[in-house]
This record gives C-alpha cells, sequence and structure tokens, in this order.
C-alpha cells in the first residue's frame, strides 16, 4: 500500500511538470571587471551571442481562415455547435440578400443552407435551443421591417413566428433565460426600443427602454445580462462610445464606462466573462480597433484586427472568437473575410498529460479506498 502511495504522489509531481514545456536558459557569463576588458580562458572558449532571454511569445493570435463564399456586409453572425452562420446582408450590388451560409470551424469550410423567406440587410440574429432567430432588418429600399424568422438547421427550414411590435433594422438581439431581447435600431430615427419575444407564448412583451437610442450598435451576454456598446444616431460622423447594461430579472439599466474608442458598424462577443468589441466605421475610414471590456474592471486595448471593416459580425466557438465579412471601407463595400482571435489569457490551459495523470490517479485512489472499505467490512463480519 505504501509503494502504492507513493507511486501516485510521484505521477502527480512529476507528470504534472512533464505536461509543460520547459525551456533551459543560458547562464550569463560573470560582469567583467573596470576597465571592461573580458580576458577568455582557455583561448578557443567563445561567449554566448545575441539576447540570452527570449522574448515571451504573444498570447495574442489572429488567424486567417477560409473566406465566405459571397462577400457581404452589414450581416449576422451567430454561432450553434461548432457551426457559425452568417445570414443576410448587403452583396457587392449595395443589395439586400437572402444568403445564409455556414463556416465549419473544425474543417475550415463552407456551405449553403436554406435561404431566408425574403432579402433583407440589417438584421439581428440570435440563436436559442438549437434554433437561431431572425428579427427586423431593411427591405431593399432600406424599408424596416417587423419580421421574426426562425430558422432549424436539422430540417434546413425556415418559419414565421409573431412580428415584432415595432419595425425597425440595424438593432441589437440577444437571448437571455429563454427570452429574446431586441435592443435599440432604426426607422428613419434612431430607436431606444427594448422589446422581448417568449418562444413559449410566440408573443412580445415591452420592456424597459435603452437610455440612449441608437443603431449599428453591438451587444453581448455575461451572467444574463446584456452588456449594448457603441453604436451612432443615424450619421456617420456621429458615432457612440456609451456602454450601458441592462438587466432582465430588474427590468432596468445601468450606464457604464464608455468605450476608448466611439463607433458604429462594429461587432462584439463575450468570452471567459469578459466582452470583445471589434471594427467600426467613421465618415474616413473603418476601424481595426480590438478593445476589450472586463466588468468591474473597465477596458483594455488588444491587437488590432489585421483587416479593418465595418458591417461585420462576431461570434465564439470553443476558445476563439471569430470575425466575419464587412466592408473594408465606409459605405456598402464588402468582403468574405474571416479572421479567427485567440487570447491565452483569458483561456484557462491544461497540460493533456496532466488530464491523463490525474484520470489515472483517481481510478488508483478511488480502487484502493473502496478495497480497504471491504476488508474493514470483513473485519467487522468476523
Amino acid at each position: 500500500m505504501k509503494k502504492l502511495f507513493f507511486f501516485i504522489v510521484f505521477l502527480l509531481v512529476f507528470g504534472m511538470s512533464a505536461s509543460f514545456s520547459q525551456e533551459i536558459i543560458p547562464i550569463l557569463p560573470e560582469p567583467p571587471s573596470p576597465p571592461f576588458e573580458m580576458k577568455i580562458k582557455p583561448p578557443n572558449q567563445t561567449l554566448p551571442t545575441g539576447n540570452l532571454f527570449r522574448e515571451p511569445q504573444s498570447q495574442e493570435i489572429w488567424e486567417s481562415l477560409a473566406q465566405m463564399p459571397t462577400p457581404r456586409t452589414e450581416v449576422a453572425v451567430v454561432s450553434i455547435g461548432q457551426d457559425i452562420y452568417v445570414i443576410g446582408g448587403f452583396d457587392d450590388s449595395a443589395h439586400a440578400s437572402n444568403i445564409v451560409e455556414v463556416y465549419d470551424t473544425i474543417t475550415n469550410t463552407w456551405v449553403s443552407v436554406s435561404t431566408l423567406p425574403i432579402p433583407l440587410h440589417h438584421v439581428a440574429a440570435a440563436s436559442f435551443s438549437g434554433e437561431i432567430f431572425v428579427v427586423g432588418g431593411y427591405l431593399e429600399g432600406w424599408i424596416a421591417t417587423d419580421s421574426l424568422f426562425i430558422y432549424n438547421p436539422e430540417t434546413d427550414s425556415w418559419r414565421n413566428a409573431a412580428t415584432m411590435p415595432t419595425k425597425r433594422g440595424a438593432m441589437a438581439a440577444q437571448f437571455v433565460d429563454g427570452i429574446l431581447y431586441a435592443v435599440g435600431g432604426a426607422n428613419r430615427i434612431a430607436l431606444d426600443y427594448n422589446e422581448a419575444y417568449d418562444p413559449q407564448t410566440d408573443s412580445w412583451q415591452k420592456k424597459a427602454s435603452m437610455p440612449t437610442s441608437r443603431e449599428h450598435l453591438a451587444s453581448a451576454v455575461i451572467d444574463s445580462q446584456i452588456y449594448v456598446i457603441g453604436g451612432r444616431i443615424i450619421t456617420l460622423q456621429s458615432n457612440l462610445a456609451t456602454n450601458e447594461m441592462y438587466d432582465p430579472k430588474t427590468d432596468s439599466w445601468q450606464t457604464l464606462e464608455s468605450m476608448p474608442t466611439a463607433r458604429g458598424g462594429l461587432a462584439a462577443a463575450a468570452i471567459a466573462d469578459t466582452i470583445f468589441v471589434f471594427g467600426g466605421e467613421s465618415p474616413n475610414f473603418t476601424f481595426e480597433q480590438n478593445e476589450q471590456y472586463i466588468p468591474e474592471s473597465g477596458w483594455f486595448s488588444h491587437e488590432s484586427m489585421p483587416t479593418a471593416r465595418h458591417g461585420l459580425g462576431a461570434a465564439v466557438v470553443d476558445d476563439r472568437i471569430y470575425v466575419i465579412g464587412g466592408g473594408l471601407v465606409p459605405g456598402a463595400s464588402v468582403s468574405g473575410i474571416n479572421e479567427a482571435y485567440f487570447n491565452a489569457a483569458f483561456v484557462p490551459e491544461f497540460g493533456t498529460l496532466s488530464f491523463i495523470v490525474l484520470g489515472i490517479s483517481f481510478v488508483i485512489v478511488f480502487v484502493l479506498y473502496f478495497t480497504r472499505l471491504n476488508k474493514m467490512k470483513n473485519l467487522v463480519s468476523l
């Protein structure tokens, strides 16, 4: 028993350490004495050259992946499992699109699925219970809609649901506790509306209005609270840095620290209880900024997107944020760009060997425990 115990301890100590890579740094030579002449003995001894201390590898990585087959901007992007759906938007002729394309994050490939019932741009979308809910948006000619379409990936089919109380596009949409919240947007003017849809009853209900009317905004959910960030008031000159949080439980809003860079036409995604905000549009250029908001801590700047753009979408799959589509220049420009962002600081990693060692150790301890327990029971019965 003692030998087995020491064997387990050996596995835990040496197995855990073996799962992490280690690097041996050469020993520095002793510093020379004044007048700083170094006499080297033996004569053929050589000093190390170059930087003895390597710079640590960046914790942030951007990857360029397979481009979206149909370049678009002002799209809705949402993930289900390992797949990312890119819905509607403007095509390269600046017309509303009904195209839906799906990116497989495992195979790095794209497929087309059943198109939207009608061509739409500036729609909002969110997923719940394995389905995608696409709300609002604009028809050709910038005509605002109140439509709600639900897509089922299993049947590759769409169905209509109860229409939204207010026609609008360029809004944000998120699910919290089974309820879809459609926030902000515009119909000729910027709106502060907050309307909630219940899939169980197929009905809408008005909720507390957002403090700041805005459209072309971004949103994300942390701890069942909706953070609504940035946006603008119709024109490109009116970009906002506003950051407001909605709590569905209390039906109330709270104003938070503003984003460092005011911008609209941006995208956001939540990962590891933080929010990353990407891209955006101004009158003269598109934004490459990648800024992170941590509740209770504030804002932080991170490595910029490789490609500045607006009208893009962002979705999280596993430990990466995928930023897809959008225009490279202000206005109705399009792209099929697909870039993934990884930040090791917010994705805890654990060595594979560590899991194996811990698993084996737990099995051994489990077997020892019940073996000893059975022996004790046998002794008691005697």
